[in-house]
């Protein structure tokens, strides 16, 4: 197993945080779009775990 320096631990959990944080985006957009049709009405709240 190879071991990794701190710097490039750091990036690539900067990298991770950068990616889920453009997913949860992208699900919010969809979620919000998909209930607004669904119900005429603009959504309150959006979870995600």
């Amino acid at each position: 197993m190879e071991k990794i320096t701190k710097a490039e631990a750091l990036r690539r959990w900067n990298s991770a945080k950068e990616q889920k944080k453009a997913m949860v985006e992208k699900m919010r957009e969809m979620l919000y779009d998909d209930y607004k049709t669904r119900t005429g009405e603009e959504p309150v709240t959006f979870n995600v775990l």
